[in-house]
Protein backbone atom coordinates (compact mmCIF):
# COMPACT_ATOMS: atom_id res chain seq x y z
CA UNK A 1 0.00 0.00 0.00
CA UNK A 2 1.61 3.48 -1.01
CA UNK A 3 -0.39 5.69 0.68
CA UNK A 4 0.54 8.15 -2.05
CA UNK A 5 -3.10 8.33 -3.99
CA UNK A 6 -4.13 11.76 -5.14
CA UNK A 7 -7.62 12.51 -3.53
CA UNK A 8 -10.16 14.12 -5.44
CA UNK A 9 -12.47 14.83 -2.97
CA UNK A 10 -13.16 15.33 0.78
CA UNK A 11 -15.55 12.58 1.64
CA UNK A 12 -18.67 13.25 4.14
CA UNK A 13 -20.05 10.21 5.26
CA UNK A 14 -23.83 9.96 3.65
CA UNK A 15 -25.09 8.09 0.01
CA UNK A 16 -26.42 11.73 -1.10
CA UNK A 17 -23.21 13.89 -1.04
CA UNK A 18 -20.68 10.61 -2.44
CA UNK A 19 -23.48 9.48 -5.10
CA UNK A 20 -24.13 13.43 -5.90
CA UNK A 21 -20.20 13.80 -6.72
CA UNK A 22 -19.89 10.90 -9.27
CA UNK A 23 -19.54 12.89 -12.24
CA UNK A 24 -16.61 14.84 -10.53
CA UNK A 25 -14.49 11.64 -10.19
CA UNK A 26 -15.33 10.21 -12.77
CA UNK A 27 -14.05 13.04 -14.81
CA UNK A 28 -10.78 12.84 -13.75
CA UNK A 29 -10.20 9.29 -13.88
CA UNK A 30 -11.28 5.96 -12.35
CA UNK A 31 -14.08 5.73 -9.91
CA UNK A 32 -12.13 5.76 -6.18
CA UNK A 33 -15.00 6.32 -4.24
CA UNK A 34 -15.31 2.61 -2.86
CA UNK A 35 -11.36 2.89 -2.04
CA UNK A 36 -11.41 6.08 -0.67
CA UNK A 37 -14.46 5.34 1.28
CA UNK A 38 -12.09 2.70 2.49
CA UNK A 39 -9.19 4.60 3.10
CA UNK A 40 -11.15 6.52 5.40
CA UNK A 41 -12.85 3.77 7.01
CA UNK A 42 -16.23 5.65 6.34
CA UNK A 43 -18.57 1.91 6.75
CA UNK A 44 -21.58 4.32 6.28
CA UNK A 45 -20.19 5.64 3.21
CA UNK A 46 -19.05 1.93 1.18
CA UNK A 47 -22.77 0.61 2.23
CA UNK A 48 -24.03 3.48 0.12
CA UNK A 49 -21.90 2.86 -2.64
CA UNK A 50 -22.24 -1.09 -2.67
CA UNK A 51 -26.08 0.20 -2.95
CA UNK A 52 -25.08 2.25 -5.49
CA UNK A 53 -23.19 -0.06 -7.30
CA UNK A 54 -19.60 1.85 -7.20
CA UNK A 55 -16.89 0.11 -8.77
CA UNK A 56 -15.54 -2.20 -6.24
CA UNK A 57 -12.55 -3.50 -8.19
CA UNK A 58 -11.34 -0.12 -9.27
CA UNK A 59 -7.65 0.24 -8.43
CA UNK A 60 -5.58 3.28 -7.10
CA UNK A 61 -2.77 4.68 -9.04
CA UNK A 62 -0.27 1.54 -6.93
CA UNK A 63 -2.76 -0.94 -7.87
CA UNK A 64 -4.20 -1.39 -4.61
CA UNK A 65 -8.05 -1.94 -4.79
CA UNK A 66 -10.41 -1.22 -1.84
CA UNK A 67 -10.79 -5.20 -0.59
CA UNK A 68 -6.76 -4.81 -0.54
CA UNK A 69 -6.83 -1.89 1.56
CA UNK A 70 -9.80 -2.90 3.97
CA UNK A 71 -7.55 -6.23 4.31
CA UNK A 72 -4.13 -3.54 4.66
CA UNK A 73 -6.31 -1.78 7.61
CA UNK A 74 -7.67 -5.05 9.40
CA UNK A 75 -11.27 -3.98 8.42
CA UNK A 76 -12.83 -7.25 8.44
CA UNK A 77 -16.45 -6.04 8.02
CA UNK A 78 -15.65 -4.17 5.01
CA UNK A 79 -13.72 -6.96 3.91
CA UNK A 80 -16.64 -9.19 3.67
CA UNK A 81 -19.21 -6.59 2.47
CA UNK A 82 -16.61 -6.23 -0.52
CA UNK A 83 -16.35 -9.92 -1.39
CA UNK A 84 -20.14 -10.12 -0.77
CA UNK A 85 -20.68 -7.68 -3.35
CA UNK A 86 -18.16 -9.41 -6.04
CA UNK A 87 -15.12 -8.01 -4.60
CA UNK A 88 -11.87 -10.24 -7.13
CA UNK A 89 -9.16 -11.52 -4.27
CA UNK A 90 -6.88 -11.88 -6.62
CA UNK A 91 -5.61 -8.28 -7.89
CA UNK A 92 -2.01 -7.54 -7.56
CA UNK A 93 -0.56 -4.06 -6.80
CA UNK A 94 2.64 -2.46 -7.76
CA UNK A 95 4.19 -3.84 -5.22
CA UNK A 96 3.40 -7.64 -5.76
CA UNK A 97 0.88 -7.47 -2.49
CA UNK A 98 -2.44 -9.26 -2.91
CA UNK A 99 -5.38 -8.81 -0.61
CA UNK A 100 -4.40 -12.30 0.70
CA UNK A 101 -0.52 -12.18 1.08
CA UNK A 102 -1.96 -8.71 3.43
CA UNK A 103 -3.83 -10.30 5.17
CA UNK A 104 -0.68 -13.05 5.58
CA UNK A 105 1.50 -10.43 6.72
CA UNK A 106 -1.31 -8.85 9.40
CA UNK A 107 -1.53 -11.95 10.53
CA UNK A 108 -5.40 -12.24 10.14
CA UNK A 109 -6.26 -16.25 9.66
CA UNK A 110 -10.12 -15.10 9.71
CA UNK A 111 -9.23 -12.93 6.79
CA UNK A 112 -7.29 -15.30 5.04
CA UNK A 113 -9.97 -18.03 5.55
CA UNK A 114 -12.38 -15.29 3.86
CA UNK A 115 -10.08 -14.80 1.69
CA UNK A 116 -9.30 -18.37 0.62
CA UNK A 117 -13.00 -18.97 0.75
CA UNK A 118 -13.93 -16.46 -2.07
CA UNK A 119 -11.50 -18.23 -4.64
CA UNK A 120 -8.12 -16.37 -3.77
CA UNK A 121 -5.13 -18.24 -5.57
CA UNK A 122 -2.46 -19.67 -3.88
CA UNK A 123 0.11 -19.87 -6.30
CA UNK A 124 0.89 -16.27 -5.82
CA UNK A 125 4.36 -14.59 -4.34
CA UNK A 126 5.26 -10.79 -3.58
CA UNK A 127 7.74 -9.38 -6.10
CA UNK A 128 10.24 -10.98 -3.70
CA UNK A 129 9.19 -14.83 -3.96
CA UNK A 130 7.90 -14.52 -0.57
CA UNK A 131 4.54 -16.79 0.19
CA UNK A 132 1.48 -16.54 1.49
CA UNK A 133 2.75 -19.48 3.97
CA UNK A 134 5.63 -17.38 4.31
CA UNK A 135 4.00 -13.93 5.71
CA UNK A 136 1.73 -15.99 8.08
CA UNK A 137 3.86 -18.16 9.55
CA UNK A 138 6.20 -15.48 9.91
CA UNK A 139 3.47 -13.24 11.76
CA UNK A 140 2.83 -15.98 13.69
CA UNK A 141 -0.94 -16.67 12.60
CA UNK A 142 -1.76 -20.75 13.43
CA UNK A 143 -5.55 -20.13 11.52
CA UNK A 144 -3.90 -18.71 8.74
CA UNK A 145 -1.15 -20.96 8.56
CA UNK A 146 -3.50 -23.85 9.01
CA UNK A 147 -6.02 -22.90 5.85
CA UNK A 148 -3.50 -22.12 3.39
CA UNK A 149 -2.06 -25.99 4.00
CA UNK A 150 -5.56 -27.23 3.50
CA UNK A 151 -5.91 -25.77 0.88
CA UNK A 152 -2.63 -26.98 -0.84
CA UNK A 153 0.04 -24.81 0.03
CA UNK A 154 3.08 -25.80 -0.34
CA UNK A 155 4.73 -26.26 2.71
CA UNK A 156 9.06 -26.84 1.85
CA UNK A 157 8.84 -23.85 -0.73
CA UNK A 158 12.05 -21.62 -0.04
CA UNK A 159 12.19 -18.33 -1.73
CA UNK A 160 14.74 -17.30 -3.80
CA UNK A 161 17.09 -14.64 -2.50
CA UNK A 162 17.49 -16.06 0.64
CA UNK A 163 16.47 -19.63 0.45
CA UNK A 164 14.56 -19.33 3.86
CA UNK A 165 11.07 -21.88 3.97
CA UNK A 166 7.98 -20.45 6.42
CA UNK A 167 9.12 -22.73 8.97
CA UNK A 168 12.42 -20.60 9.17
CA UNK A 169 10.42 -18.30 9.43
CA UNK A 170 8.56 -19.29 12.14
CA UNK A 171 10.94 -20.17 14.18
CA UNK A 172 12.87 -16.85 13.21
CA UNK A 173 9.80 -14.68 14.84
CA UNK A 174 9.58 -16.93 17.79
CA UNK A 175 5.47 -18.78 16.82
CA UNK A 176 6.51 -22.15 18.76
CA UNK A 177 2.88 -23.42 17.85
CA UNK A 178 3.50 -22.21 13.92
CA UNK A 179 6.99 -24.16 14.15
CA UNK A 180 4.96 -27.73 15.89
CA UNK A 181 1.96 -27.46 13.84
CA UNK A 182 4.16 -26.72 10.19
CA UNK A 183 6.55 -30.18 11.48
CA UNK A 184 3.09 -31.45 11.75
CA UNK A 185 2.35 -31.08 8.20
CA UNK A 186 5.45 -32.42 7.20
CA UNK A 187 7.72 -29.23 6.86
CA UNK A 188 11.68 -29.99 6.68
CA UNK A 189 13.39 -29.50 10.10
CA UNK A 190 16.51 -30.07 8.05
CA UNK A 191 16.27 -27.57 5.38
CA UNK A 192 18.91 -24.81 5.01
CA UNK A 193 18.91 -21.34 4.23
CA UNK A 194 21.60 -20.14 1.49
CA UNK A 195 23.32 -19.12 4.82
CA UNK A 196 23.68 -21.98 6.47
CA UNK A 197 21.03 -22.02 8.53
CA UNK A 198 18.62 -24.71 9.31
CA UNK A 199 15.36 -24.00 11.56
CA UNK A 200 16.91 -25.07 14.69
CA UNK A 201 19.39 -22.26 14.42
CA UNK A 202 16.65 -19.52 13.67
CA UNK A 203 15.43 -20.49 16.59
CA UNK A 204 18.23 -20.49 18.64
CA UNK A 205 18.81 -16.79 17.15
CA UNK A 206 15.29 -15.38 18.80
CA UNK A 207 15.53 -17.49 21.53
CA UNK A 208 12.17 -19.28 21.91
CA UNK A 209 12.72 -22.54 24.09
CA UNK A 210 9.13 -23.68 22.19
CA UNK A 211 10.66 -23.73 18.57
CA UNK A 212 13.88 -25.44 19.80
CA UNK A 213 12.32 -28.53 21.88
CA UNK A 214 9.69 -28.92 19.05
CA UNK A 215 12.64 -29.09 16.25
CA UNK A 216 14.65 -30.91 18.69
CA UNK A 217 11.67 -33.48 19.57
CA UNK A 218 11.07 -33.85 15.49
CA UNK A 219 14.73 -34.63 15.05
CA UNK A 220 16.69 -31.91 14.53
CA UNK A 221 20.67 -31.89 15.56
CA UNK A 222 20.90 -29.89 18.84
CA UNK A 223 24.72 -30.22 17.84
CA UNK A 224 24.52 -29.26 14.35
CA UNK A 225 27.03 -26.62 13.20
CA UNK A 226 26.89 -23.98 10.38
CA UNK A 227 28.99 -23.65 7.91
CA UNK A 228 31.52 -21.23 9.87
CA UNK A 229 31.26 -24.10 12.86
CA UNK A 230 28.96 -21.92 15.18
CA UNK A 231 27.03 -24.35 17.27
CA UNK A 232 22.92 -23.92 18.26
CA UNK A 233 24.63 -24.02 22.21
CA UNK A 234 27.04 -20.93 21.67
CA UNK A 235 25.05 -19.05 19.86
CA UNK A 236 22.46 -19.35 22.47
CA UNK A 237 25.13 -18.71 24.71
CA UNK A 238 26.64 -16.03 22.50
CA UNK A 239 23.43 -13.80 22.73
CA UNK A 240 22.48 -14.56 26.12
CA UNK A 241 19.16 -16.52 25.15
CA UNK A 242 19.04 -18.32 28.59
CA UNK A 243 15.50 -20.11 27.98
CA UNK A 244 16.94 -21.60 24.33
CA UNK A 245 20.22 -22.47 25.70
CA UNK A 246 18.45 -24.32 28.50
CA UNK A 247 16.44 -25.96 25.69
CA UNK A 248 19.12 -27.21 23.62
CA UNK A 249 21.28 -28.74 27.26
CA UNK A 250 18.33 -30.56 28.03
CA UNK A 251 17.98 -31.78 24.40
CA UNK A 252 21.71 -32.90 24.32
CA UNK A 253 23.75 -30.57 23.07
CA UNK A 254 27.48 -31.24 24.32
CA UNK A 255 29.13 -28.56 26.48
CA UNK A 256 32.78 -30.11 24.50
CA UNK A 257 32.00 -27.56 21.97
CA UNK A 258 34.29 -24.05 21.45
CA UNK A 259 33.84 -20.77 19.20
CA UNK A 260 36.23 -19.86 17.13
CA UNK A 261 38.07 -17.97 19.90
CA UNK A 262 38.53 -21.29 21.63
CA UNK A 263 35.71 -19.58 24.50
CA UNK A 264 33.95 -23.02 25.99
CA UNK A 265 30.05 -23.11 27.05
CA UNK A 266 31.27 -21.79 30.23
CA UNK A 267 33.63 -19.03 29.36
CA UNK A 268 30.83 -17.46 27.31
CA UNK A 269 28.33 -17.38 29.90
CA UNK A 270 30.68 -16.36 32.86
CA UNK A 271 31.46 -13.21 30.20
CA UNK A 272 27.67 -12.65 29.99
CA UNK A 273 27.01 -12.87 33.94
CA UNK A 274 24.52 -15.68 32.84
CA UNK A 275 24.38 -17.27 36.60
CA UNK A 276 21.58 -19.40 35.76
CA UNK A 277 23.46 -20.71 32.75
CA UNK A 278 26.98 -20.93 34.72
CA UNK A 279 24.94 -22.74 36.89
CA UNK A 280 23.66 -25.39 34.04
CA UNK A 281 27.17 -26.12 32.56
CA UNK A 282 28.70 -26.34 36.07
CA UNK A 283 25.40 -28.78 36.67
CA UNK A 284 26.51 -30.33 33.67
CA UNK A 285 30.08 -31.62 35.23
CA UNK A 286 31.81 -28.46 33.47
CA UNK A 287 35.28 -28.12 34.75
CA UNK A 288 35.13 -24.57 36.17
CA UNK A 289 39.06 -24.45 35.49
CA UNK A 290 38.60 -24.99 31.62
CA UNK A 291 41.08 -22.79 29.68
CA UNK A 292 41.01 -21.24 26.52
CA UNK A 293 43.53 -22.08 24.39
CA UNK A 294 47.36 -21.34 24.34
CA UNK A 295 47.42 -18.04 22.33
CA UNK A 296 50.60 -17.46 19.83
CA UNK A 297 51.38 -13.41 20.48
CA UNK A 298 48.87 -13.20 23.46
CA UNK A 299 48.02 -9.43 24.18
CA UNK A 300 47.47 -8.77 27.87
CA UNK A 301 44.50 -9.64 29.85
CA UNK A 302 43.33 -5.71 29.21
CA UNK A 303 43.46 -5.51 25.81
CA UNK A 304 42.26 -7.38 22.48
CA UNK A 305 38.54 -8.47 21.42
CA UNK A 306 36.06 -11.13 20.73
CA UNK A 307 36.71 -13.23 16.94
CA UNK A 308 33.83 -11.73 14.70
CA UNK A 309 30.23 -12.58 14.10
CA UNK A 310 29.42 -16.01 12.15
CA UNK A 311 26.59 -14.50 10.55
CA UNK A 312 23.48 -15.90 9.59
CA UNK A 313 21.48 -16.13 6.71
CA UNK A 314 20.24 -12.53 6.93
CA UNK A 315 16.58 -11.84 6.54
CA UNK A 316 13.93 -12.29 9.25
CA UNK A 317 16.73 -14.44 11.79
CA UNK A 318 19.66 -11.85 11.06
CA UNK A 319 23.20 -12.66 12.81
CA UNK A 320 24.21 -15.45 14.89
CA UNK A 321 27.61 -14.30 16.88
CA UNK A 322 29.36 -17.17 17.59
CA UNK A 323 32.42 -15.12 18.75
CA UNK A 324 33.10 -14.17 22.92
CA UNK A 325 30.62 -11.76 24.75
CA UNK A 326 33.32 -9.22 25.73
CA UNK A 327 36.87 -10.20 23.98
CA UNK A 328 39.16 -12.81 23.52
CA UNK A 329 42.31 -11.65 25.53
CA UNK A 330 45.67 -13.68 26.11
CA UNK A 331 45.25 -17.34 25.61
CA UNK A 332 44.90 -20.02 28.61
CA UNK A 333 42.19 -18.01 30.40
CA UNK A 334 39.24 -19.24 33.04
CA UNK A 335 35.79 -18.39 33.25
CA UNK A 336 36.81 -17.34 36.53
CA UNK A 337 39.04 -14.08 34.75
CA UNK A 338 36.53 -13.63 32.30
CA UNK A 339 33.77 -13.04 34.89
CA UNK A 340 36.16 -10.91 36.69
CA UNK A 341 36.76 -8.92 33.40
CA UNK A 342 33.10 -8.52 32.80
CA UNK A 343 32.32 -7.16 36.56
CA UNK A 344 30.70 -10.13 37.17
CA UNK A 345 31.25 -10.55 41.18
CA UNK A 346 27.79 -13.27 41.48
CA UNK A 347 29.30 -15.35 38.85
CA UNK A 348 32.71 -15.16 40.14
CA UNK A 349 31.64 -16.52 43.57
CA UNK A 350 29.76 -19.39 41.69
CA UNK A 351 33.16 -20.60 40.14
CA UNK A 352 34.95 -20.32 43.31
CA UNK A 353 32.71 -22.30 44.79
CA UNK A 354 32.39 -25.21 42.14
CA UNK A 355 36.37 -25.36 42.78
CA UNK A 356 37.43 -22.58 40.55
CA UNK A 357 41.30 -21.73 41.15
CA UNK A 358 41.70 -17.58 41.46
CA UNK A 359 45.54 -18.67 41.71
CA UNK A 360 45.76 -19.48 37.57
CA UNK A 361 47.55 -16.96 35.04
CA UNK A 362 46.68 -16.36 31.56
CA UNK A 363 49.64 -17.84 29.40
CA UNK A 364 50.85 -14.37 28.98
CA UNK A 365 51.70 -14.68 32.71
CA UNK A 366 48.64 -12.21 33.78
CA UNK A 367 46.52 -13.26 36.77
CA UNK A 368 43.21 -13.00 37.89
CA UNK A 369 43.46 -8.99 38.96
CA UNK A 370 44.59 -7.85 36.47
CA UNK A 371 41.86 -9.38 34.21
CA UNK A 372 39.44 -7.84 36.88
CA UNK A 373 41.70 -4.41 36.50
CA UNK A 374 40.97 -4.44 32.80
CA UNK A 375 37.17 -3.89 33.65
CA UNK A 376 35.79 -4.86 36.94
CA UNK A 377 33.96 -2.06 39.30
CA UNK A 378 35.61 -1.49 42.52
CA UNK A 379 33.27 -3.91 44.52
CA UNK A 380 34.11 -6.50 42.32
CA UNK A 381 37.64 -5.83 41.92
CA UNK A 382 37.86 -6.29 45.57
CA UNK A 383 36.77 -9.45 45.58
CA UNK A 384 39.20 -10.40 43.15
CA UNK A 385 42.11 -8.57 45.24
CA UNK A 386 41.19 -11.28 48.08
CA UNK A 387 41.54 -14.16 45.89
CA UNK A 388 44.63 -13.23 44.06
CA UNK A 389 46.31 -9.77 46.03
CA UNK A 390 49.65 -9.96 43.52
CA UNK A 391 49.27 -6.06 42.15
CA UNK A 392 53.24 -6.65 40.99
CA UNK A 393 52.08 -8.44 37.97
CA UNK A 394 53.96 -8.17 35.11
CA UNK A 395 52.99 -9.79 31.39
CA UNK A 396 55.50 -11.90 29.87
CA UNK A 397 54.53 -10.89 26.48
CA UNK A 398 54.06 -7.33 26.57
CA UNK A 399 56.06 -6.39 29.83
CA UNK A 400 52.49 -4.45 30.92
CA UNK A 401 51.37 -3.78 34.77
CA UNK A 402 48.46 -4.19 36.74
CA UNK A 403 48.08 -0.36 36.01
CA UNK A 404 48.26 -0.84 32.53
CA UNK A 405 44.85 -2.55 32.66
CA UNK A 406 43.40 0.08 34.63
CA UNK A 407 43.61 2.62 32.73
CA UNK A 408 40.88 0.89 29.91
CA UNK A 409 37.37 1.59 30.46
CA UNK A 410 35.60 -1.41 29.39
CA UNK A 411 32.14 0.01 30.14
CA UNK A 412 33.46 2.05 33.16
CA UNK A 413 32.93 5.36 33.86
CA UNK A 414 36.05 7.65 34.08
CA UNK A 415 35.68 7.89 37.98
CA UNK A 416 35.04 4.20 38.02
CA UNK A 417 38.26 3.36 36.40
CA UNK A 418 39.86 6.09 39.05
CA UNK A 419 38.57 4.01 41.66
CA UNK A 420 40.34 1.15 40.45
CA UNK A 421 43.58 2.79 39.87
CA UNK A 422 43.78 4.74 43.46
CA UNK A 423 42.97 1.05 45.11
CA UNK A 424 45.93 -0.41 43.19
CA UNK A 425 48.00 2.34 44.17
CA UNK A 426 47.04 2.21 47.79
CA UNK A 427 48.01 -1.56 47.83
CA UNK A 428 51.50 -0.60 46.27
CA UNK A 429 51.19 -0.91 42.52
CA UNK A 430 53.36 0.24 40.31
CA UNK A 431 52.31 3.49 38.50
CA UNK A 432 54.77 4.09 36.00
CA UNK A 433 56.30 1.47 34.42
CA UNK A 434 57.38 0.96 30.67
CA UNK A 435 55.91 -1.57 28.60
CA UNK A 436 57.21 -3.32 25.67
CA UNK A 437 55.99 -0.68 23.11
CA UNK A 438 57.75 1.88 25.49
CA UNK A 439 54.15 3.16 26.64
CA UNK A 440 53.56 3.69 30.47
CA UNK A 441 50.07 3.61 32.10
CA UNK A 442 49.71 7.41 31.68
CA UNK A 443 50.79 7.66 27.71
CA UNK A 444 47.87 4.61 27.56
CA UNK A 445 45.43 6.27 28.75
CA UNK A 446 46.35 9.80 26.66
CA UNK A 447 45.83 7.65 23.81
CA UNK A 448 42.14 6.05 24.94
CA UNK A 449 41.54 8.73 26.55
CA UNK A 450 40.82 8.50 29.75
CA UNK A 451 41.53 12.08 31.37
CA UNK A 452 40.69 11.59 34.76
CA UNK A 453 43.06 8.65 34.69
CA UNK A 454 45.73 10.72 33.24
CA UNK A 455 45.12 13.32 36.19
CA UNK A 456 44.94 10.74 38.80
CA UNK A 457 48.35 9.13 37.70
CA UNK A 458 50.17 11.88 37.60
CA UNK A 459 49.05 13.64 40.91
CA UNK A 460 49.66 9.98 42.26
CA UNK A 461 52.93 9.69 40.99
CA UNK A 462 53.83 13.51 42.50
CA UNK A 463 52.72 12.61 45.71
CA UNK A 464 55.32 9.94 45.90
CA UNK A 465 57.87 12.55 45.02
CA UNK A 466 58.67 11.23 41.50
CA UNK A 467 57.92 12.78 38.21
CA UNK A 468 55.81 11.24 35.14
CA UNK A 469 58.58 8.96 33.07
CA UNK A 470 56.29 10.59 30.18
CA UNK A 471 54.41 13.48 30.76
CA UNK A 472 51.04 13.64 29.18
CA UNK A 473 50.46 15.41 25.73
CA UNK A 474 47.37 17.18 26.32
Amino acid sequence: MSGHTRRSLVLVPGALILVAAVSVLRASGPDLRVVEAVRQRDHKGLAALLLAKGDINAAAPDGATALAWAVHLGEREMADALLRAGATPNTTDGYGETPLTLACANGDGLLVQRLLAAGAALDVARWDGVTPLMLAAGAGSLDGVKALVQRGAPVNVAEPARQQTALMWAAAEGHGEVVSALIEMGADIKAVSSGGFTPLMFAVIKGDPLSVMALVRAGADPNGATPSGSRPLLVALARNNTAAALALLDSGALTTAVDRTGNSPLHLAAQQGNLTLVNALLAKKMDPNILTPTATGATSAGGGRGAGAARGGGGRAGGARGGGARGAGAGAQTPLMMAAKADHEEVMRTLVAAGADPTRRADDGSNLLMAAAAGARLKTFKYAYELDPHVDVVTTTANATIMHAAVTQNGRTQPEVCEVIQFLADHGAALDELDAAGRTPIVAADSLPVDQAVDLLTKLITDRGGKPKIASVR
